[in-house]
């Protein structure tokens, strides 16, 4: 499943796409978890602990069994489980975008993370027995840019993700006109960090759902005439100033993607016009 994108003018924020952003494409039977690597992902393991077992990824439907109510979208997401190698180092999913970065741009990379709660699946998995899942063995979200991470989401939400429940991690970061990895392809890396919560209850498992990202580039040629000159700074004036409301310059002098043009992008004016 692809995540859609909606192109549009100056301002507009653009859904980049992120193949399998729900884990939808993998169906798991209800209450169950299965081994696999999701469609358009592949395994990021810098330490080589990745077995197809008790060191795997895979997905998860949560709606009837004990782990989740419900996934936060669709029916699935997506678990990264380290169950012999714990604390030998992180593990998880990375994909490869078929966006590159690009100058004057702000990027927000969203992702559901969960904290999967103790239990034992419904038939027919429940022959996998009980599996003690308390802890949380801490994530991190990251954007990465020609295999160098530009943003990332280190565990911040560690301690504030209740057992059997998810939270939004989100990442945000504002690209310049000079920035080394400019032209470079995106990718995205979902990690389990594989880190001892107590030894008693070490956490093993972190789940991931929703991964969304959205570029923002601001561009200050409002009159799209291809110059930036006195005639962009007026109609950017007079639409701060309520002079001017036509909904296409509007559009194009919210240049922070807010939804409005406000006092806000002025600032987002002179940082553009700096860089």
């Amino acid at each position: 499943m692809l995540g859609i994108a909606s192109l549009s003018a100056h301002g507009q924020g653009v859904s980049i796409p992120i193949t399998n952003h729900g884990f939808e494409a993998n169906p798991v039977a209800m209450g169950c978890f299965q081994v696999f690597i999701p469609t358009g992902w592949s395994v990021h393991d810098p330490n080589g602990i990745y077995d197809g077992g008790n060191d795997s990824v895979g997905g998860l439907h949560p709606e009837g069994g004990p782990y989740f109510p419900a996934a936060p979208e669709g029916d699935h997401v997506a678990l990264v489980f380290i169950g012999s190698q714990i604390g030998q180092g992180p593990m998880g999913l990375r994909q490869t975008l078929g966006s590159v970065l690009t100058a004057n741009t702000d990027y927000v990379l969203t992702a559901q993370v969960g904290n999967i709660a103790s239990g034992q699946g419904p038939p027919p998995c429940n022959v996998f027995g009980f599996f003690d899942l308390d802890g949380f063995p801490g994530y991190r979200v990251q954007l990465r840019a020609g295999g160098v991470t530009i943003a990332e989401d280190n565990s911040t939400l560690d301690g504030q993700i209740p057992e059997g429940e998810f939270r939004l991690s989100s990442v945000e970061v504002s690209i310049g006109e000079t920035h080394p990895q400019l032209g470079q392809p995106l990718e995205v890396r979902l990690i389990n960090l594989n880190m001892i919560d107590t030894p008693a209850d070490p956490g093993i498992e972190v789940d991931f759902d929703d991964v969304r990202l959205t570029a923002c580039t601001a561009s200050t040629d409002i009159d799209n005439d291809l110059d930036v000159d006195g005639g962009d700074l007026a109609i950017f004036v007079d639409v701060l100033l309520g002079i001017n409301q036509t909904p296409l310059h509007v559009t194009r002098a919210d240049l922070n993607c807010s939804g409005e043009a406000d006092g806000e992008d002025i600032a987002r004016w002179v940082e553009v016009m700096l860089s």
